[in-house]
């Protein structure tokens, strides 16, 4: 894959979940060199994603097996990973749209242009 979008959103994931939980922050660095890999078109052995994925499917195993054998396929992983990318990613920019207008576009009440309720 030219582009690896479940990298991507591994290493989104990490980097939130690191700020919080320290013992995440190795993650980060492996799905960096992850990334860059798969971007620059180079061989990976065993690449992070792919061992997420292993380590995902054996931890659903002792709670959900029937998701876990959903899961079980890698593109099924990989396909969950780039929805999630694809619904973080429009979150964003509909969160940082409403920031803009929340600092820097003065609502109708502040305006004068109409009536605000008290």
């Amino acid at each position: 894959m030219f582009f690896c979008l479940p990298c991507l959103t591994l290493i989104i994931y990490f980097t939130i979940v690191g700020i919080f939980i320290p013992s995440k922050r190795a993650f980060i660095k492996e799905a960096i060199k992850c990334f860059w890999k798969k971007l620059t078109l180079q061989h990976c052995t065993d690449s992070f994603d792919d061992l997420v994925h292993k380590r995902f499917v054996m931890w659903l195993l002792d709670r959900k097996p029937r998701l876990a054998k959903f899961f079980g396929k890698k593109i099924r992983f990989d396909l969950f990973l780039s929805f999630t990318a694809v619904i973080f990613t429009i979150v964003n920019v509909l969160l940082l749209v409403l920031l803009y207008k929340w600092l820097f576009i003065k609502s109708p009440c502040e305006a004068g242009g109409g009536v605000c309720p008290p």
